[in-house]
């Protein structure tokens, strides 16, 4: 038998038409690199890599108003953390949601539809709710001084309009307007105070260097920037007395514009904006810059979703979250009418800010059985899903909370969890294909190193699963889980003997297990085949 070979871990996910290509994939994973002292370390045969496991998402205790419904947004203001769980907005804390005394009012179920996510925006007296894309809007106002607390915003002016977005920049709330050449807003806290928001003035702005429609803008650094189709361009509160108090600001043009599909991917993140292109690359800006980060085997993943041929969905209802996970800012595109490789229902691309690598997250539907206490060759039945569960995300109360899209609940990332919300937590890696000059190769040992005795019970071991692949698009798991060692028990190796011969060998690691999982490295001992 040979030496050990190391196989090469894969740092970020790259998929091709072709997995011989590329076939790199990480799921419920990422790449943290080492950080290295000396030179000397460099030389070593310690991985300057490794994968750790996607945050899970912390159950804040009571947060649920048994609707079953969505968590749909969430928003601070004056210190206090509001969230919308179907119609119902409520106040809420680290500890509970209380039905009595902090529902603040129902929204109107004759006029908003759906289980979408709303957009949310404050002045510091009033919290608008909006629903994106059409001309329903509320708002609350705990201190308010005439009027009441809880209305629709009825105003003529922004229900002529309508919204597909909306931002607060220097004291106003600033809205995109429906008809996609026209941005617009209220008259300003000056002139509201502690009432809802007003729109005396019928201040708007229509854009300037453009004609082509705007589908969707952030803020960055007090500057509006509205992304269209073809363009982008931004605006800054100049000050006027007269009108809109905002003017184009021309230094901000960009000759890129946004996918007529994708404007709520539109995000800021990392002190500047993210979005996925028209031409569907994923861009950041960069001054007048829009730098492409995303590569060749991730947008061939969105060209394929967009392609009206084939079975991959589309890009219908795409969106971006921005939470951060122990340093690492993401940019999360979630697809929700797109279609998994493994023929599921939604698909969730992210990238790392830091590492510059992107990865995919995937859930569980809170069904079926699962028991971590059983057998270890029990495993959890529920429906998988194709994408991460997450419907909203926003940092309040100290932490990363998410809404969840499949129930009531509200939780934290937590990088201590290895569930998401009392579900098992999707967490595999698919290494590059591995060949050498298409001969014939006997797989006589794999082994990966990976974190072994910190399970969560200590009498059942977690354990995790190899799938094997010898064409690179079908896998079957090969053998039986292995152990992973009970508590303490460090020592453990992940090891499997005798995967047969093959051409082209790719292999796929799989934990769902509650336990911390580092991925430090992987290797194998091949020995020539027949041909």
């Amino acid at each position: 038998m040979g030496a050990p070979e190391p196989v090469s871990l894969p740092l970020g996910s790259y998929t091709t038409l072709d997995p011989r290509a590329s076939g790199k994939r990480l799921v419920g994973c990422m790449v943290e690199f080492a950080d290295q002292d000396s030179p000397a370390d460099a030389k070593s045969k310690i991985n300057p890599a490794w994968l750790r496991r996607m945050a899970g998402i912390r159950n804040l205790t009571g947060i649920n108003d048994n609707s079953g419904l969505p968590v749909r947004g969430m928003w601070e203001m004056a210190g206090v953390q509001y969230v919308v769980i179907g119609q119902n907005l409520y106040s809420m804390n680290l500890n509970a949601i209380s039905q009595s005394g902090s529902l603040v009012g129902p929204l109107n179920t004759s006029q908003i539809t759906g289980t979408g996510f709303v957009r949310m925006c404050d002045n510091g007296a009033c919290l608008l709710i909006l629903q994106p894309g059409t001309s329903n809007a509320w708002t609350y106002q705990p201190n308010f001084t005439s009027g009441t607390a809880w209305a629709q915003l009825s105003a003529a002016f922004f229900t002529t309009l309508g919204a597909f977005d909306v931002w607060f920049v220097d004291s106003y709330m600033v809205f995109l307007a429906l008809n996609g050449l026209t941005f617009f807003n209220d008259d300003g806290r000056i002139v509201s105070g502690n009432n809802q928001i007003t729109f005396t003035t019928a201040a708007s702005f229509s854009r300037e260097f453009g004609t082509d429609l705007f589908v969707g803008g952030a803020t960055d650094h007090r500057e509006v920037i509205l992304i269209g189709t073809r363009t982008a361009e931004g605006y800054i509160n100049s000050g006027n007395p007269t009108g809109s108090p905002f003017a184009a600001a021309p230094d901000s043009f960009i000759s890129q514009g946004c996918h007529p599909l994708c404007g709520y991917t539109v995000g800021f993140q990392d002190q500047t904006v993210f979005w996925v292109a028209n031409d569907l690359t994923v861009r950041r800006r960069n001054g007048q810059t829009p730098m492409r980060v995303s590569n060749s085997g991730i947008e061939q993943i969105l060209q394929t979703i967009a392609s009206p041929i084939g079975n991959a969905g589309n890009l219908s209802g795409a969106y971006a979250l921005t939470p951060t996970v122990s340093g690492h800012p993401l940019y999360i595109i979630q697809l929700p009418n797109a279609i998994s490789p493994e023929g599921l229902q939604g698909r969730t691309l992210c990238y790392d800010c830091l590492t510059q690598k992107w990865f995919e997250l995937a859930s569980f539907a809170p069904s079926g059985s699962f028991n971590q206490f059983g057998s270890p060759s029990v495993v959890y039945n529920g429906t998988p899903l194709g994408g991460w569960r997450a419907l909203c995300y926003y940092n309040g109360l100290g932490g990363q909370l998410i809404g969840d899209s499949l129930t009531s609940q509200v939780g934290i990332l937590d990088p201590a969890i290895f569930t998401e919300f009392g579900t098992p937590q999707v967490c595999e890696f698919t290494m590059q294909s591995y060949y050498n000059q298409h001969q014939r190769l006997v797989t006589r040992r794999v082994e990966v190193v990976v974190t072994p005795g910190e399970g969560a019970s200590m009498t059942v071991a977690p354990v995790i699963d190899m799938l094997m692949s010898t064409d690179g698009f079908t896998y079957a798991s090969f053998q039986d889980p292995v152990n992973l060692g009970l508590p303490g028990q460090f020592d453990s190796r992940a090891i499997w003997w005798n995967l047969g011969q093959s051409r082209d060998l790719s292999l796929r690691f799989r934990i769902t297990d509650p336990t911390p999982t580092f991925a430090v490295d992987v290797q194998a001992t091949f020995e020539p085949g027949t041909n």
